[in-house]
């Protein structure tokens, strides 16, 4: 649990500004990413797995990767609409909720700094300025921060108002402070020292989303066995090599998808692939939708 909330981050993909008028209605779909959606003006009626939402100005509403979503616009309507895939996917897509327990509303009337993240994330990606995506990452991650801030003070609140109605009554239950949430704080407090070797490799297949990596070549790098090399890349990332390579790969073709109008084809050979077909294969196999797919739907939405 530690590695995971020392190496999650949001892995920016797109943002832009959405103004819609009353009559604006979005029909059901499955989004194929995750989304933060920051309410400028107006209000509109958000279904989200079925379960009905009334956002408002100030809202930041926050749909996981994989839902349901149809909108419809009560007045007329203006957001500021993000754009990410989670560095780590658990079982649940809903990172944000599965590590930090980040409720799918939460209104910042009272904190104006948030609209100005939101907002400067929208400047830098339109700008043209070559530190631009410094800033958007930087602001995303001031985003999540104050959104898991706000939902473990409200919950901290919560546990103190129960533990003040448990001693009035009588009835503490010591067992009750040692739940998976307890843990989880705990595990988010606690610093993760990373092995510098690894953290290397890891720059590198970033940076390098071309090259198809292989055991032997990633050991000779980090000057490991390959026994080692499994051991620290799975501590350090939460993931197997073969996983995180994929995984590399497939953001950075979401990401293309989304910003430039390259084709499936050549997407899938600047990756390393040899064959377009099995790239759209494995594409889809994480996403659950095609490039084409994605793409169309991305523009939709």
């Amino acid at each position: 649990m530690q590695a995971i909330y020392y190496n999650y981050y949001p892995n920016f993909l797109y943002v832009n500004q959405y103004t819609f008028s009353r009559k604006w209605i979005y029909p059901v779909n499955r989004i194929p990413f995750s989304l933060l959606r920051y309410i400028v003006k107006g209000s509109a009626d958000f279904i989200l797995n079925g379960e009905h939402y009334d956002v408002k100005k100030d809202d930041v509403f926050y749909i996981p990767q994989g839902s349901e979503l149809a909108c419809t616009a009560k007045e007329d309507f203006t957001f500021i609409s993000i754009r990410f895939i989670d560095s780590i996917q658990l079982q649940s897509a809903a990172m944000l909720q599965e590590l930090w327990n980040i409720p799918t509303g939460i209104n910042y009337s009272d904190k104006p700094e948030m609209y100005e993240w939101f907002h400067h994330i929208w400047q830098s990606a339109i700008s043209k300025n070559n530190y631009k995506m410094l800033e958007i990452r930087g602001y995303l991650n001031l985003i999540c921060a104050s959104l898991a801030q706000r939902a473990v003070a409200s919950e901290n609140r919560d546990d103190n108002k129960q533990e003040k109605a448990e001693v009035e009554e009588d009835q503490v239950d010591l067992n009750s402070f040692c739940d998976i949430k307890t843990l989880q704080l705990k595990a988010e407090k606690t610093s993760i020292k990373n092995d510098p070797r690894i953290t290397a490799l890891l720059d590198y297949i970033i940076s390098h989303p071309d090259e198809n990596f292989n055991s032997t070549q990633l050991c000779k790098m980090a000057d490991v066995s390959e026994s080692t090399l499994r051991r620290l890349f799975k501590i350090q990332t939460g993931k197997t090599i073969y996983e995180y390579v994929l995984e590399t790969k497939m953001n950075n073709a979401a990401r293309r998808l989304l910003i430039t109008a390259d084709t499936i084809e050549t997407i899938a050979y600047d990756l390393g692939y040899e064959s377009p077909s099995y790239f759209s294969k494995c594409f889809k196999s994480n996403f659950g939708v095609s490039p084409k797919e994605y793409r169309k739907l991305a523009h939709e939405s």
